[in-house]
């Protein structure tokens, strides 16, 4: 008798456990209104489970189990809840699977009691649990997963799916589970292996995904910035040009002056004054190249207003065949990296040195910078130990690697060097 009361209690507990866990799975809130339609689900297919289980025997029920409770549950959050099917389905698939966790539980605790009793109790309790610990802390993840596109979504789905035909086909319809073949039990460790190499895949791609959004974000961030940056030197040029302009006829006078006292020394020195003065409402720009005008604009105000010396030496066409978003990435990091390094330094020795050219349609960078705390390499790559830093050479060596060329990094007694050919 208490066998058959827990074993009814289990049954009711997995029914509502898949239900529930696969509608938390989607993001559905367990408010009144899903509780109450969610248990009419589940009582509408408990009944039909009841039907069955009387009239055909435990055998049958358990074979047609997917066709009474799983199909019917995949449609009603399709339709009802107006869910895709695919998502429906890895969300069925997925509380499915988590019923594993209490069944191998039971199993263990009947091995280790032989109480049948004890298989059913510590099933109940485990699957209570679980499905409490799922609703708090993976139901979100979950559905926030399911907003993956199809490609995600079909390797998130792959093991659950898998798992499932594996289990009802090996034992359910069959008992190949239990057979002994090394085929049957080995094939789950397959799937996992086939699973785990198709997700390393997957994540490198949205890695490499993300990486070009955040450059491309940071490309159009440096361009705002570069653009206040060009209207206020537009704006201080014509103010110095209409100053210009206004005192002309000064510097005009005050050099036919010089010149009718045959003081041609003093004329030349205030004409030089004036050729100086006229250059300094002249926009710097540092070659032909747009987007390497427009890394070093963007760093220029940081340069100058940390004593910086920047030297450079750039010999470069209009258009490069390495993408805006890759030479950002690679330019503006080492800049970075750069920066950070001399301003540990007295001003007097704060150096960086700049050398961009082609060389047989070969894009050759050079970047030269002193330090004060010489670096530590590993794995070919300058390591630090300081927090939100290390990053820039790691994504100045990936993007060289992805353009199938090569970078590196050495250090002298007064240079740390980034060599990198594209």
């Amino acid at each position: 008798m208490l066998v058959n009361i827990l074993s009814l209690i289990h049954n009711t507990t997995t029914l509502l456990f898949g239900v529930y866990a696969s509608a938390a799975f989607l993001g559905i809130r367990m408010n009144r209104k899903n509780i109450l339609a969610l248990l009419t689900f589940s009582c509408i297919t408990g009944v039909f489970y009841i039907l069955s289980f009387v009239l055909y025997g435990t055998s049958f029920t358990e074979q047609v189990y997917p066709f009474i409770i799983h199909v019917p549950l995949v449609l009603f959050l399709t339709f009802y809840y107006k869910y895709k099917m695919a998502n429906s389905v890895l969300a069925v698939l997925t509380a499915y699977l988590c019923c594993q966790i209490s069944n191998w539980t039971g199993i263990a605790a009947m091995t280790l009691t032989s109480q049948e009793w004890v298989y059913y109790s510590v099933r109940i309790c485990v699957t209570i649990i679980v499905f409490i610990l799922l609703v708090h802390y993976v139901s979100d993840i979950t559905a926030q997963l399911l907003q993956k596109p199809a490609r995600s979504l079909a390797i998130l789905g792959f093991m659950p799916f898998v798992y499932y035909i594996f289990d009802y086909m090996t034992s359910k319809y069959t008992l190949l589970l239990y057979s002994g073949s090394k085929v049957v039990g080995e094939f789950l460790g397959f799937v996992l292996c086939i699973t785990y190499l198709m997700f390393l895949f997957l994540y490198f791609k949205e890695y490499e995904a993300n990486k070009e959004a955040e450059q491309r974000n940071q490309i159009m961030e440096m361009k705002r910035i570069q653009s206040e940056k060009e209207l206020d030197a537009i704006r201080r040029s014509e103010h110095a040009v209409s100053i210009l302009r206004h005192d002309m006829r000064h510097f005009l006078l005050s050099i036919s002056s010089y010149i009718e006292n045959n003081d041609n020394e003093k004329a030349l020195e205030y004409i030089n004054e004036v050729i100086h003065t006229s250059d300094k409402t002249v926009t710097q720009r540092y070659c032909k190249n747009e987007i390497i005008n427009l890394i070093l604009s963007s760093h220029e105000s940081e340069l100058e207003h940390n004593y910086i010396h920047f030297e450079y030496s750039i010999q470069l066409p209009e258009t490069l065949a390495v993408s805006d978003v890759d030479m950002t990435a690679i330019l503006s990091n080492a800049l970075e990296n750069a920066i950070h390094a001399v301003l540990k330094l007295p001003e007097a020795r704060r150096e960086i040195k700049l050398y961009i050219r082609l060389n047989e349609e070969k894009l050759l960078i050079s970047l030269k910078n002193t330090y004060a705390d010489k670096p530590e390499f590993m794995n070919g790559l300058p390591y630090t130990s300081e927090a939100g830093h290390g990053f820039g050479t790691k994504s100045i060596w990936y993007v060289a690697e992805k353009l199938n060329g090569s970078c590196q990094f050495s250090v002298t007694d007064t240079y740390f060097i980034l060599r990198v050919i594209l």
